[in-house]
């Protein structure tokens, strides 16, 4: 599945970095990202938080148009991927207050006719890390842009796979962003903070809210866990556009999903049943997790020993 991957660096990034950075603020609150991994409500969490800004071409939020139809992004991406056929489709922003470094990863793939608009984020997990949907996967451009000055927060990644050698892009981030194919190029966010920065008190139920005076808070049933500077959550936005392709073969349904993982399930003599609703059934999905995995692989939320 690893091959060398090919990046642009674009710089500048945008025509107004501090109309992007403030919409972070804008359009709080944000929710823990360990809300799209399987665990205990009462699991302690790290606190980093997403939200959704574009989703299927469309904007969510105000000021989500520009960004989605950054000329920068889209001239990147058609020359990276060399193809005119560029469609951008979601923008996903994470903020990471001081925390160790995230999980090694490559981003939820999307597939034709299995996108994020119709399954579970671990449902497109496990179909990437399967393997067996490959001839439906849809070819991401992907391009990654921060805003953070302080200690840590490097983006790490593996252009020559896992066994190659990790390069990083490192704070200060002035207007800067990386294309590459990151549904399939390793990366993650490294350490955020000092390595003695305290860890708040949370689990998957807080949110993260933007409480004025340039301040952010976790907050978690109604109790403010922790408060930061604004300058010290890391920012960042994820772009992504689809090569729209030329193949109109069918595309994947509920059923055709289905027939395969059963097909395979059995082939690994894993043992499961076949569920009534299985894009809600809990077991299922549970299942799903078991045999490939269906939520980003998480570090042990206590730290890294």
């Amino acid at each position: 599945m690893q091959k060398l991957a090919r990046l642009i660096r674009i710089e500048p990034a945008f025509d107004d970095p501090d109309l992007v950075r403030a919409l972070f603020e804008r359009h709080a609150p944000y929710r823990t990202i360990a809300e799209y991994i399987p665990r205990k409500p009462d699991q302690a969490a790290f606190p980093y938080f997403r939200g959704n800004w574009a989703v299927g071409g469309q904007p969510l939020v105000e000021g989500a148009e520009t960004i989605l139809q950054n000329h920068r992004f889209i001239a990147a991406a058609r020359a990276l991927f060399d193809s005119p056929r560029i469609r951008p489709t979601f923008i996903v922003v994470n903020l990471n207050a001081p925390m160790p470094a995230g999980p090694i990863h490559v981003d939820v793939p999307t597939f034709r006719g299995a996108t994020r608009e119709q399954y579970p984020l671990g449902w497109l997990i496990a179909m990437g890390r399967s393997e067996l949907f490959e001839r439906w996967r849809i070819i991401q451009a992907g391009a990654v842009s921060w805003f953070y000055n302080g200690p840590g927060g490097n983006f790490e990644y593996w252009p020559q796979g896992r066994d190659g050698p990790m390069l990083r892009e490192q704070p200060p981030f002035r207007n800067v962003a990386i294309m590459a194919d990151n549904d399939r190029m390793y990366h993650r966010i490294g350490r955020v903070g000092t390595p003695n920065a305290a860890l708040p008190q949370m689990t998957a139920a807080a949110e993260l809210h933007a409480v004025g005076g340039d301040t952010w808070a976790i907050v978690e049933n109604g109790e403010v866990r922790a408060t930061y500077p604004f300058n010290a959550v890391r920012l960042s936005l994820v772009w992504k556009a689809d090569l729209e392709p030329e193949d109109t073969s069918e595309p994947l349904d509920l059923d055709r999903v289905m027939t395969i993982f059963i097909a395979d399930l059995g082939q690994r003599k894993a043992d499961f049943r076949i569920p009534g609703d299985p894009l809600s059934d809990k077991t299922w999905i549970a299942t799903l997790d078991c045999v490939y995995g269906t939520g980003p692989d998480a570090p042990d939320p206590q730290g890294p020993t």
